[in-house]
């Protein structure tokens, strides 16, 4: 029967008023460290009292009636006897009686109307002000079912979400010491990481923002380009070169010293180079990779050397003026690679 825990004489140590909560911290930076270290609220959570038995009972009997209550405000699928909006009024006038009701309360206390009146728990607060805690009151305590089952379907949803949000609040305000403590720290913990994710983000955006204020553009993209040979058509915006999943920009056939040349346009100045090489497989194919620079597509002058495999190689060199970029393998071999930048 609803509300028959409530005459259980049960001799206990009466629960102590909720503390009031700590004062914010000022200023931004303060706010920011408060939010994620926790440490305000963590005091606040270790000032909290310890639930008995009895407390924990009756604050799971709040818990579920509320749970029940979502559920009939926000069923997964329409029920057929009809709107379920009274149903989770009257859920949500359970919920909050049990967690009106504190332990060291008197047992015979057995309406919501007598909880709502001895309770010590911050109704102001818990309805986000007067005005929504007299609506509050007029809903889960002045109406009767029948009255409540007859108002409009747009009054029903309107006074479910408002007791709703009023029951939540009263039962975040009755969790116990251990629970809330515990919920801290979860909090703590989880915001320090997300909070050192970020920080590592910004760090690894500024270290790529300044390695581009610093190196200055790639002098080689968009700019035309040949290779010895081709035994693919590559289509590396599709990622497919001869059918492989691929991101590579070209494909010799398997030759003698098979190269690939960039034309800058004119005769620049730089001073490093980066390669990418092929990810998926025949990585390599691309060793020793020589990178030789020149103006005629005669003369070739070696400006870097690699004799081992890679995934990405970044080469600085003093500057040079040419207007030819050209990276060979010394040997019999196939050449594919995804990048080639060339930087001032």
């Amino acid at each position: 029967m609803l509300y028959s825990f409530a005459a259980m004489n049960t001799a206990e140590t009466p629960l102590a008023t909720a503390p009031a909560a700590a004062a914010p911290a000022s200023g931004f930076f303060a706010r920011i460290w408060e939010w994620i270290w926790r440490g305000a609220a963590l005091r606040e959570a270790r000032t909290r009292p310890k639930l008995s038995w009895l407390g924990r009972e009756r604050l799971r009997r709040a818990r579920l009636a509320a749970e029940l209550g979502d559920r009939a405000l926000d069923p997964v699928e329409p029920l057929r006897a009809g709107s379920p909006l009274p149903l989770a009024i009257s859920l949500y006038r359970e919920a909050a009686y049990w967690a009106l009701i504190q332990p060291g309360d008197p047992s015979g206390i057995g309406s919501l109307r007598e909880a709502f009146e001895a309770s010590k728990a911050d109704l102001v607060g818990a309805a986000d002000g007067t005005e929504r805690l007299a609506a509050v009151r007029k809903a889960l305590v002045e109406k009767t079912a029948t009255e409540t089952a007859d108002d409009t379907p747009e009054t029903q949803r309107r006074e479910a979400d408002l007791a709703q949000a009023f029951v939540y609040k009263l039962i975040d305000s009755d969790v116990d010491r251990d629970d809330r403590v515990a919920d801290m720290l979860i909090q703590r913990w989880l915001r320090v990481l997300a909070s050192l994710l970020v920080l590592t983000a910004l760090v690894f955006g500024m270290v790529v923002a300044l390695r581009h204020a610093t190196i200055g553009p790639d002098l080689a993209q968009g700019k035309p380009w040949r290779a010895s040979s081709k035994e693919f058509d590559c289509h590396p915006e599709n990622t497919n070169c001869g059918g492989a999943r691929t991101a590579i920009l070209f494909h010799t056939a398997e030759e003698q010293n098979p190269w690939v040349e960039f034309d800058l346009g004119a005769p620049l100045e730089f001073r490093k180079v980066t390669v990418v090489n092929r990810e998926d497989c025949c990585s390599e194919r691309a060793f020793p990779l020589i990178i030789e620079v020149g103006d005629d597509q005669k003369s070739w002058k070696e400006v870097g050397r690699i004799t081992e495999n890679f995934r990405e190689w970044d080469i600085s060199f003093d500057p040079v003026k040419a207007r030819y970029v050209r990276l060979r393998v010394d040997r019999r071999s196939i050449l594919h690679l995804i990048r080639v930048s060339v930087y001032n």
